[in-house]
């Protein structure tokens, strides 16, 4: 049994969440839907049995729509189910709205708009969370065709009824524009700069040198432990070179990590020294 739970908040999303509640166990059985039966959104605690269902379920769908886009009561919700659940099985089910129209909290998720293929891969998420009773691609391609008119027509019904067909942008270019360029800054500071703290680099970089040295001036069997460090040798020097410029301190640790040569000194001539003739 798969559970599911429908969050909503408003009279015209309540209604597009009870129509998918009603559908869902037509397509397939094995699937528990829990819809919240009042709209506890006026600053209300959820209550043990709402918690618990939250707990026990594998999927999250929160219907969308012009009206509670901006509801702290889905926001809230939207927040509590992405601690719950894994984010793929967290769907923003979408009426009336673009995609690009999420702000907010939901924006971390993959949208469903309400037509017929996109639909569809929801239900086909919901279906793989059965394992091995779930239902064969092609038994599911045909329950879902039998079962979306149905689905479409409450749909379209509810829609009609509220008047719900606006079609100015629920964002305004202008604040679309702003939120790409401030994605692009994130992504280009991010891409600029090493992800890992330049202090670890910096030891790590001090341990390999001293434990280098200190091989080298001994004697008798610790060309081995020169090799091994040998090996490590470029990845050390690529990743530390990343850090190039952050310090004098590091520039200098970073030419002296390069001109290691992991051969014991003097070796060869201190060997050739015990030879009396």
């Amino acid at each position: 049994m798969v559970r599911v739970f429908i969050s909503w908040s408003g009279e015209q999303s309540k209604k597009y969440a009870e129509a998918i509640r009603d559908w869902l166990p037509a397509v397939i059985q094995m699937v528990s839907p829990y819809f919240t039966p009042t709209d506890i959104e006026k600053g209300a605690r959820w209550s043990s049995d709402i918690a618990k269902e939250l707990e026990q379920s594998q999927v999250g769908l929160i219907c969308v729509t012009r009206d509670n886009l901006h509801s702290d009561w889905i926001l809230f919700e939207a927040g509590a189910l992405s601690k719950s659940l894994d984010k793929s099985h967290v769907c923003p089910v979408i009426f009336g709205i673009a995609p690009t129209d999420l702000s907010g909290p939901l924006k971390q998720f993959q949208a469903t708009s309400f037509e017929r293929a996109d639909f569809h891969k929801l239900i086909s998420l919901i279906n793989a969370k059965l394992g091995d009773a779930r239902l064969p691609a092609k038994t599911l391609d045909a329950v879902f065709d039998k079962w979306w008119p149905d689905l479409q027509a409450r749909i379209e019904q509810i829609s009609d009824a509220s008047g719900s067909g606006s079609s100015e942008p629920v964002r305004t270019e202008r604040e679309l524009i702003e939120e790409i360029l401030t994605i692009n800054r994130s992504m280009q500071r991010l891409q600029g700069r090493p992800s890992i703290p330049a202090r670890a680099i910096q030891e790590l970089v001090e341990n390999h040198i001293e434990l280098h040295d200190d091989q080298a001036r001994e004697l008798s069997g610790y060309q081995d432990a020169l090799e091994l460090m040998k090996k490590s040798h470029k990845p050390l020097v690529y990743i530390a070179g990343k850090y190039k410029g952050i310090s004098d301190e590091m520039d200098k640790l970073i030419a002296d990590l390069v001109r290691l040569d992991y051969d014991v000194i003097g070796s060869q001539s201190e060997e050739e020294a015990d030879i009396p003739f």
